[in-house]
């Protein structure tokens, strides 16, 4: 039987195609439309169709209505849900099983997709499957087609070699596991062999409240490092079990990767007596406050209290609530702490948190914990007491750009450019965005709050970054008050203003003192201080010839 099989695939995909090929000759040929059809196809599960959702809605902003009509054509098991989301027009459902058949069911859906006349058809799994996803982007007939590479995890070879019609062998991806180290810096599909070191189960309300979802979350842990996982199918494993997952996703949550495993990952259990213990693992679970990212969770770390204060606020439902928050630092740097419990610390205090997450306050980490179980209140100091006035943590520009958003640094680089904008600007006063032509792009026209700031952008000769001064450090880096800058632009133009600014600070090496926010925009840093390096050309000459060693 073993010998047959490639040839029994073989004839199956043959067939299929020949039927395909039949129900599409014989369907009419479709009026292309006004406004342009698109058509995105998913066939995959519900854990897989739920992480996707963030991409999907990038389509409707790149794809607006005016112009496009997207259809969904997606799995029946999460079409109900699919039709609750504004982003789509339609949404065709597919019975994933009916499909895979020679039926009247299949002959119908080949034909239907056809009628949609789609001039772009999208296959964003990255895992395609022959007898669907990419039967049904062939049934498109769309005049661009496309999808992933992929894996071959859904498809048999002989299958990707009848779809490829020619050209160069499609990409595989070995079956040999990766270390939890190299799957956290992909996205797709991965195989791991890890000890799971904690299950938590966790319901995930639906967002049109039409029920819930019981999913599993927790983490997994090798000798190269950990991550978190979310199971949307029953997870039965113990923690403290070694075992091997085979087809599982890497999906990034905010800022954090995530391995999903769905109804196509199998885990089976795994024996190699060399492996870690639990002991050993947990030391890969504790963090420091340089390595907090947005979305983290499962977090363990030590603090050090720096500032603690509670607010009382109204609730959506009319309730009070309390919500305590402060800053918290440790050798590495500082960042917010959020309490939605009753903890109330004093400064100086030190404690353990267990379980922690992260989410970004301002942009910026923010450390956050849900019950007073979390926190651990130590007796001996983890490290000498750090006086929080002086705490800043020395960075390069580069470090800083390759890294996450951080609070409490001290940085340096040189003036590249003074931006235009420099000088006084008029905010909204509901949101603080700054108002382009007397209008905020949220509040419409606004009667303006007046700020200054100052932008620059920086460069140590590896890296470069956005520099932004509010009002305080402005003044202070000017020497001279708003009305001083508002007298001196109406005396001068802001133009004359700016270019003040660039005679003074072009060139000029800045030491900045603040936080910084890195996104997929680049990074800006945020001064709380800054100011330039008092150097003489000499001195710095001597300063560059002592770092390359040059004797004169």
């Amino acid at each position: 039987m073993t010998l047959l099989k490639p040839y029994l695939i073989l004839i199956r995909s043959l067939l299929f195609i020949l039927f395909d090929s039949i129900a599409l000759w014989v369907a009419k040929d479709p009026k292309r439309n006004q406004p342009k059809v698109v058509l995105l196809i998913r066939q995959d599960a519900i854990g897989d169709f739920i992480l996707w959702l963030d991409t999907a809605k990038e389509y409707r902003k790149h794809f607006p209505p005016e112009n496009h009509k997207i259809v969904l054509i997606g799995n029946a098991l999460w079409c109900d849900l699919a039709k609750e989301l504004p982003f789509w027009d339609e949404v065709l459902t597919v019975n994933v099983k009916a499909f895979k058949t020679l039926s009247r069911y299949r002959w119908n859906i080949i034909r239907k997709v056809k009628s949609f006349g789609a001039e772009i058809a999208i296959q964003p799994t990255y895992s395609r499957e022959f007898y669907h996803g990419d039967s049904l982007i062939r049934a498109s007939n769309a005049s661009k087609k496309v999808s992933s590479a992929g894996n071959m995890s859904n498809r048999d070879r002989l299958k990707v070699t009848i779809l490829r019609e020619g050209g160069p062998a499609a990409p595989q991806i070995g079956d040999e596991p990766q270390s939890i180290s190299k799957a956290s810096e992909v996205e797709g599909y991965v195989n791991v062999v890890a000890r799971i070191l904690t299950t938590k189960p966790e319901v995930i309300v639906r967002r049109d409240g039409s029920g819930q979802i019981d999913v599993t979350r927790g983490r997994l842990a090798d000798p190269s490092g950990s991550i978190g996982f979310l199971s949307w199918v029953p997870f039965e494993h113990q923690e403290g079990s070694l075992v091997k997952i085979t087809g599982a996703s890497v999906r990034k949550f905010r800022d954090t990767p995530e391995i999903s495993i769905n109804d196509g990952t199998v885990i089976e259990p795994y024996h190699d007596t060399a492996f870690p213990d639990m002991s050993e693992l947990a030391v890969s679970t504790k963090s420091t406050i340089a390595d907090l990212r947005n979305g983290m969770r499962d977090v363990g770390i030590t603090l050090q209290v720096e500032s603690w204060n509670q607010r009382t606020f109204t609730s959506e439902d009319g309730s009070q609530k309390v919500v305590r928050s402060g800053d918290v630092i440790d050798p590495s740097g500082r960042c917010r702490l959020t309490a939605w419990c009753e903890f109330d610390p004093a400064p100086g205090d030190f404690i353990r948190i267990e379980g922690g997450r992260v989410q970004f306050w301002q942009g910026s980490p923010d450390l956050v914990i849900d019950q007073r179980e979390q926190v651990i209140d130590l007796s001996d100091p983890p490290w000498e007491k750090i006086d929080p006035e002086g705490h800043w943590i020395d960075l390069d520009l580069t470090s800083l750009v390759n890294g996450g958003s951080r609070r409490g640094i001290r940085t340096s680089g040189t003036v590249v450019a003074v931006r235009p904008d420099s000088g006084i600007v008029e905010r909204c006063p509901e949101c603080r965005r700054v108002l382009r032509d007397g209008a905020c792009t949220e509040h419409g026209p606004q009667r303006g709050q007046e700020d200054l700031r100052l932008r620059f952008v920086i460069d140590n000769g590896v890296s470069n970054a956005s520099l932004l001064m509010s009002r305080e450090p402005a003044e202070a880096f000017l020497g001279l008050g708003m009305d001083g800058v508002r007298d001196q632009i109406a005396s001068e133009g802001r133009e004359g203003f700016v270019a003040s600014l660039r005679a003074r600070a072009l060139s000029g090496a800045m030491v900045i003192h603040g936080r910084t926010i890195v996104d997929d925009q680049g990074a800006m840093v945020l001064a709380d201080t800054a100011e330039l390096e008092a150097t003489s050309p000499s001195e710095a000459a001597q300063k560059v010839m002592e770092k390359w060693g040059v004797v004169l």
